[in-house]
């Protein structure tokens, strides 16, 4: 478990000093740059490409179906001439010609619309792929930053809105203008002072609906923002259940959604007030082409210039043009609609992901080189510069040789547990250097980083899955052997087996069917199947009664032999046996050495000791 400084094969080198540390999550660029510049709309459909012969396809059919309903009106309108005209024989042939172009039409029809559907299933996958990998790649900076509420909406409502545009509305974006071409063509071919009387208004019609449903993108951004913390909150509701009814703050949690809820609605009814002033111009630009022709039609038919049959298949032949025209503006919202909530999903894979370069240095038996070592480290979690970014660390200076357990102690606040994020590569310094088996987290992949890493906090973990499963996410392709091997190690197996499913009960949502000490037992479980050289411990007893940090304080020391160990102790009682012990204060070790030497000379130590005690012994009196 001792290591050298001895990078091991091939990925390539990671980035070689902290103030290039923005450098971590540059990868392409340039290729990122370009892509932002695109719309939202044909960015989300261009990782749809491998699939875009689906749609060549439904392009396609939609060509012959828009080619069959065109000549059917035109062979109506010739029938319509032979009837009035007495001439069977023609006007049979053209029964029979019609009666061809529906055979033709029907299945046409059918599969425009199961390409287009195919197209759109395919590319709904790929973009949930893509979106819930990209959130596994984030940064964990980027992930204390944005609530889980929101990142739950963008997976849930806005993709859900890009596919009702994808699977509602594609289909007709792509057969309706191919329709709407050709028929206004042979129009305009048949009567082109009828086709310029009944239409010439129509473009006016246009450019106030496009004016008109500008907003909508503006106001679905709005609402879905408002939606996301209609998510926030009901997820505070659901998960602090326990708290609200204990604390009796159902009222003001009401309250809450209710503000929340009542910001989205007010959201939503300016678009419904939208299609509310759009609906009139929708129905005049229906109405008052249909009124022209039949008027003007009439008198080019009473003129003798147009034949009665050729009126019907102008009629007929103008309802290719007028339903494309008279569905845009619903067309345009759900496209607006789903182009901003593609611009908030793609808000997530602008995020620059954790960077994938760097070395994997080798774990050796060289008992020289240090397991970790914090050099002149100084941190902040903000980036600013201001007030608000209040230095963590400073000047942080300490190393732990391989096998050794050293304890960090100190009043809350004082960046014990980022101490461990560093470690763990979550952060970079802002100054410094943080190794790891000689080499720096800066230059470690961060995979190998953390795979020689196990960490077990206080506030652990548990999937809703089986306790099983939950101990076989410590090793990929654990064995069953290996998973029970880890329980009883763990002193959890007997607990287990006593269960009536055993290995395979539910955990419950974050372990709620499981007590304190039972939930940190199955963590170290895990952490024991990972057999990591390196553990850190966050607080893994400071929420647990005393006969359950008795329990798991005994299961901590079978996973702690033979490791480096770096425990972040609250109650320090719990680190007494500890090789050394570093006391921090204000982001900067005060005090050091063993528990016997800081009880003589350590006065912050001490100080924190008895506090401690004289809590516990008072609170043993109370009881």
């Amino acid at each position: 478990m001792n290591p050298t400084q001895k990078p091991v094969e091939g990925k390539s080198a990671g980035i070689h000093s902290n103030s290039n540390v923005k450098n971590h999550f540059g990868r392409g660029a340039g290729k990122a740059k370009k892509a932002r510049t695109k719309s939202p709309m044909v960015r989300m459909l261009g990782i749809a490409g491998p699939y875009r012969r689906w749609l060549v396809l439904a392009a396609i059919v939609s060509v012959l179906g828009a080619a069959c309903s065109i000549f059917s009106s035109i062979y109506l309108g010739r029938g319509l001439d032979y009837a009035v005209s007495a001439d069977r024989l023609r006007f049979y042939r053209t029964v029979l010609a019609v009666a061809v172009i529906a055979i033709v039409e029907f299945p046409a029809s059918i599969l425009t619309t199961y390409c287009a559907g195919r197209y759109s299933q395919y590319a709904m996958y790929d973009i949930r792929e893509k979106t819930t990998m990209h959130i596994q790649k984030l940064p964990v900076s980027y992930l204390d930053r944005h609530p889980s509420g929101d990142l739950l909406s963008r997976l849930n409502n806005d993709i859900s809105l890009l596919q009702q545009f994808l699977q509602g509305s594609l289909a007709e974006l792509i057969a309706q203008p191919i329709a709407f071409l050709a028929a206004a063509g042979y129009l305009f071919a048949t009567s082109f002072e009828l086709s310029l009387v009944s239409f010439m208004a129509t473009p006016l019609f246009l450019i106030l609906i496009f004016l008109m449903s500008k907003p909508i993108e503006k106001y679905t951004v709005q609402q879905q923002e408002a939606l996301a913390e209609v998510n926030v909150v009901s997820k505070d509701m659901i998960e602090g259940m326990e708290e609200a009814k204990a604390f009796q703050i159902e009222e003001t949690l009401d309250r809450k959604c209710v503000r929340a809820v009542k910001k989205a609605l007010d959201k939503s009814l300016k678009t419904v007030r939208i299609h509310q002033a759009i609906s009139p111009v929708n129905l005049l630009m229906q109405v008052l082409p249909l009124m022209l022709i039949f008027a003007y039609g009439g008198y080019l038919v009473t003129a003798g210039r147009m034949t009665f049959g050729e009126l019907i298949a102008f009629i007929n032949l103008s309802n290719f043009v007028l339903n494309p025209m008279a569905q845009l503006p619903s067309a345009i919202t759900s496209y607006r609609t789903a182009s901003a909530a593609s611009s908030r999903i793609i808000e997530i894979w602008n995020e620059p992901a954790e960077r994938e370069s760097g070395h994997c240095f080798s774990v050796d038996s060289d008992v020289r080189t240090p397991a970790i070592r914090f050099e002149d480290v100084s941190f902040s979690y903000g980036s600013g510069g201001g007030e608000k970014d209040r230095v963590v660390l400073k000047d942080l200076n300490f190393e732990i040789a391989p096998a050794q357990t050293i304890a960090l102690a100190g009043p809350s606040g004082c960046g014990k547990s980022t101490v461990l994020k560093l470690i763990a590569g979550f952060y970079a310094p802002c100054s410094g250097n943080v190794r790891v088996f000689g080499g720096r987290t800066g230059d470690w992949n961060l995979e190998s980083l953390r795979s020689n890493i196990a960490w077990v906090s206080q506030d652990t973990y548990l999937y809703p899955r089986s306790i099983y499963e939950n101990i076989a996410y410590g090793k990929k392709n654990a064995t069953e052997q290996e998973i029970i091997a880890a329980a009883k190690a763990a002193d959890i197996h007997d607990f287990i087996e006593s269960l009536p499913e055993g290995y395979r009960t539910l955990a419950g949502e974050r372990g709620a069917r499981l007590s304190g000490g039972q939930r940190q037992r199955i963590a170290i479980a895990r952490a024991l199947l990972k057999d990591a050289p390196i553990l850190l411990l966050d607080e893994a007893t400071s929420a647990l009664d005393t006969e359950s940090e008795h329990e798991v304080q005994q299961a901590l020391e079978v996973l702690m032999k033979g490791r480096t160990v770096l425990v972040v102790a609250h109650r320090l009682t719990t680190i007494r046996s500890a090789s050394r012990i570093l006391v921090m204060e204000h982001g900067r070790i005060m005090e050091e050495g063993t528990h016997e030497e800081l009880m003589q000379t350590g006065s912050l130590y001490r100080k924190l000791y008895y506090k401690q005690y004289a809590e516990a012994d008072t609170g043993r009196m109370q009881a």
